[in-house]
């Protein structure tokens, strides 16, 4: 496994430093560290591939080199288990206060930070918790494309309140983490239509086993996790017909 630093984090943790707040520093690293190791950990026992972890001022991001039509319930336990050994990590932090093995001031910062960085990941913006369990859950009823479309959206709107809501906590850290969300939405937005064709060409090279079948009128209305049956004028294509057909009209 390999952890990264991105430059934002040195940035951060050099304020940290220089200002005496090294303590500080340690405890809220160590709850990224274990956010992301939840993540990692969760991933390999499912049989996915985790590549990297890059630790950010607001959290960290675990970089997944997986197929994008990975089931669903997959995805979205390895998307929830950031959070829950994140909150593990929290109750044994708890314990060890109440035993006096941990004293206010350390309990007190812990807390804050735990908090902060919690409630943070959960907002629907992407690449945050939030917006990839919201992502996976509308993979559920939409289709795979809009539902990428429908992440930007919502990351947008999301990303426009916080700003407002924080205007008179604006300082330099808050700066530098907007500047990563809004890069990694644009990032997001423009590899739409590379993310969708890889959906398509994973279908199109793999055998993948769904329960379910969908009937649709186009090819972008395919969804994860559904096998389709797609109407054209009087008569059914199946999934493979039109695939066949997608990529060697491009040749």
């Amino acid at each position: 496994m390999k952890i990264t630093f991105h430059y934002t984090y040195i940035i951060i943790a050099f304020g940290f430093i220089i200002t005496g707040y090294f303590s500080n520093l340690i405890i809220f690293t160590s709850i990224i560290i274990i956010h992301e190791l939840g993540h990692y950990l969760i991933a390999r026992m499912l049989g996915l591939y985790p590549k990297k972890i890059t630790i950010y001022p607001f959290g960290g991001i675990t970089t997944m080199d997986n197929l994008i039509n990975t089931k669903i319930t997959k995805d979205l336990l390895v998307a929830l288990s950031g959070i829950i050994f994140q909150s593990i990590y929290y109750i044994i932090i708890i314990l060890l206060y109440k035993q006096n093995i941990i004293r206010d001031y350390i309990f007190n910062i812990y807390k804050t930070y735990h908090h902060n960085i919690l409630y943070f990941n959960l907002l629907p913006i992407y690449p945050l918790d939030g917006m990839i369990i919201l992502n996976l859950i509308l993979n559920k009823f939409i289709p795979y494309k809009k539902t990428m479309q429908l992440t930007v959206i919502i990351s947008i709107i999301t990303t426009i309140i916080t700003l407002n809501l924080s205007y008179y906590n604006f300082n330099y850290t808050t700066i530098l983490i907007i500047s990563i969300i809004i890069h990694n939405i644009v990032k997001y937005y423009q590899n739409i239509n590379y993310l969708f064709n890889r959906f398509l060409l994973e279908r199109y090279l793999h055998k993948f086993n769904y329960k379910r079948t969908k009937k649709i009128k186009k090819i972008t209305n395919m969804y994860k996790d559904k096998y389709h049956i797609i109407k054209e004028k009087n008569h059914y294509l199946t999934e493979k017909q039109i695939l066949f057909r997608h990529f060697n009209e491009k040749k």
